[in-house]
């Protein structure tokens, strides 16, 4: 983080954006290598499907928040 991170700053929307976004991911993969465990099926063409939009959709929404985060640092220390 910047050096004017504070405490209160973790549950700004851009911090809550990013803990769900790393959420998703990481729902994603369990999900992915769970089902594919329970059914011995690794090669489901829907299963691929849903994983990967989820595993998109997270790691875009954490490399947005990382850069709205970042943003706002460096407005914080023009003020």
């Amino acid at each position: 983080m910047g050096g004017h991170y504070t405490p209160e700053m973790k549950f700004t929307g851009n911090y809550v954006m990013q803990y769900l976004s790393f959420a998703l991911l990481l729902g994603a993969v369990v999900f992915y290598v769970g089902w594919s465990i329970a059914y011995g099926d690794w090669n489901d063409i829907g299963l691929y499907s849903l994983s990967i939009i989820l595993i998109l959709f997270g790691i875009m929404g954490i490399v947005l928040s990382h850069f709205r985060i970042k943003q706002e640092e460096a407005q914080a220390r023009q003020l």
